[in-house]
């Protein structure tokens, strides 16, 4: 197992017997530089895999060069007109790119290093998208996509604004997001369960509200609260486990209030979705929804400012800290309507069940996999014999295509309609150990002190032994879930 800093460096250590069928990569790494007077930004413009290293670019430039305080908050991070690239860095990354000649549609990845403070809530995608002409998307830690069945998305929307917000307004935001996840969704099958706080419930019980019926909307009720159960600090989450009745799920959507502080960042929830204590609120840490999303098996996480919260740098900071957390998908954006567009694509690509074109994000930002990206097709691949998490085809078993057509004239023609199997929450939660698991065995051997473990050569000979040690446990969980789903089909 090789020493490994950083996610580049995760990449440029797998073998490549094969050169030429290598995927390209065009890698932004940012990264802050602590140890002088004044903090510093590095850029390192670089490349994987078949991109000419004669493009490669380094600049060390002072916070304020690029329009950002050394003090800086969430507050000012988030303003769009913070982040501003000199006329140097802009010619620069140009200059680098045109020599590194990339295809025309491949991204270029953001790899932020830790620590990076709130850097990671700048507008980078807008400010680089516009001056590059190319989508931008973040590299996550763990560069490999979860494992899970492409025909189904089961989808969750906790939506708990705050009572400022006018029920019209709300609900406005409410019937955007599911819209667009629908339209956007190029999957068999798309469900969306709806957990609202009470006032929101109360509105759409109008009947002059209407929602697709693909959406359905889970009422509280006052034994919520009694009925939670001691895994989580927040009753939204086992309300959530509770009514999906050991149905997993692949996404989570949260719409909330938020709080950013200068260790971190929380979510703000009403202390239950019950009317009796909605004015009471109580703070989810990025832990507990981590482990709220893998308890519910869920790959992909989704945050968006309540209506009216115009630039929600809390939510982007509490999207950004679960990002470098765990392995997975996460998208931070507005959900707003100047963006409506910008959302769908979104919605596209982060679900489609193949490669796809990413967007152009003027707003917000995605970390996601490089093998989601059609020019990155065949990534996953060429990684296999590296710390990868192990698989468990049953989670990923797909109808036929009479099946698949059969799911989607469901939705229009009842009669014909098919309800394809999803796994249950607790195969998909242990795949979704397996994969943090091997996240963390990933960090346990790099180079970098805050992910942990010294360079010394018996330190590597440890850590190989305990590698062998992991990956065999974790092959004996995989192989016990995977005949107990057989045995449950």
């Amino acid at each position: 197992m090789p020493s490994l800093q950083t996610t580049l460096d995760f990449l440029k250590a797998i073998p490549n017997p094969f050169a030429k069928s290598n995927p390209d990569l065009i890698i932004l790494r940012t990264m802050l530089a602590l140890g002088e007077d004044r903090p510093k930004i590095v850029f390192d413009l670089t490349g994987y895999g078949e991109i000419s290293e004669q493009g490669r670019r380094t600049w060390r430039l002072a916070l304020d060069e690029i329009g950002v305080s050394e003090h800086l908050s969430p507050d000012q991070a988030h303003d769009s007109s913070v982040l501003s690239l000199p006329l140097q860095l802009q010619d620069g990354l140009k200059a680098g790119l045109a020599l590194m000649n990339p295809a025309a549609d491949l991204p270029l990845w953001l790899d932020l290093v830790r620590p990076y403070g709130f850097l990671g809530i700048l507008p980078w995608e807008r400010v680089l998208s516009e001056l590059l002409a190319r989508p931008v998307l973040r590299l996550p830690d763990f560069p490999v996509r979860p494992f899970e069945n492409a025909d189904v998305l089961e989808a969750a929307i906790l939506f708990d604004p705050p009572p400022s917000n006018s029920p019209d307004s709300a609900i406005d935001q409410l019937k955007l997001i599911v819209g667009e996840l629908l339209a956007g969704s190029p999957r068999a099958q798309t469900r969306i369960h709806i957990f609202p706080n009470a006032a929101c419930a109360n509105a759409l019980a109008n009947p002059s509200i209407k929602l697709d019926k693909r959406a359905h909307v889970h009422a509280a009720s006052e034994s919520t609260s009694a009925a939670a159960g001691p895994g989580f600090v927040s009753p939204w989450l086992d309300w959530i486990c509770a009514a999906l009745k050991g149905q997993s799920l692949d996404a989570v959507h949260f719409v909330c209030r938020t709080r950013a502080t200068e260790s971190g960042a929380v979510l703000l929830l009403s202390r239950t979705p019950h009317a009796a204590e909605a004015q009471t609120l109580t703070a989810a840490e990025v832990g507990d929804v981590g482990a709220a999303l893998a308890r519910l098996g869920a790959w992909a996480a989704m945050f968006s400012p309540p209506a009216g919260d115009i630039d929600g740098a809390a939510m982007a900071f509490v999207a950004d800290t679960l990002a470098q957390n765990r392995p997975g998908s996460v998208l931070f954006h507005p959900a707003a309507p100047d963006c409506v567009q910008d959302l769908r694509e979104s919605f596209r690509f982060l679900f489609s069940p193949e490669p796809a074109h990413p967007p152009k994000l003027a707003r917000g930002f995605l970390y996601c996999q490089p093998e989601s990206v059609a020019a990155h097709a065949g990534f996953r691949a060429k990684i296999a014999s590296t710390m990868l998490p192990l698989e468990l085809p049953e989670l990923a078993k797909q109808g036929s295509w009479l099946d698949r057509a059969r799911a989607k004239a469901g939705v229009y023609i009842p009669a014909l309609g098919l309800d394809l199997k999803q796994a249950p929450d607790w195969a998909s939660a242990a795949q979704r150990y397996v994969e943090s698991a091997s996240l963390d065995q990933l960090r346990r051997v790099s180079t970098d002190v805050l992910l942990s473990k010294s360079t010394a050569a018996l330190d590597q000979v440890k850590a190989a032994a305990q590698s062998e040690t992991v990956q065999k446990t974790l092959s004996d969980i995989q192989n016990i879930v995977g005949k107990y789903v057989k045995r449950s089909e």
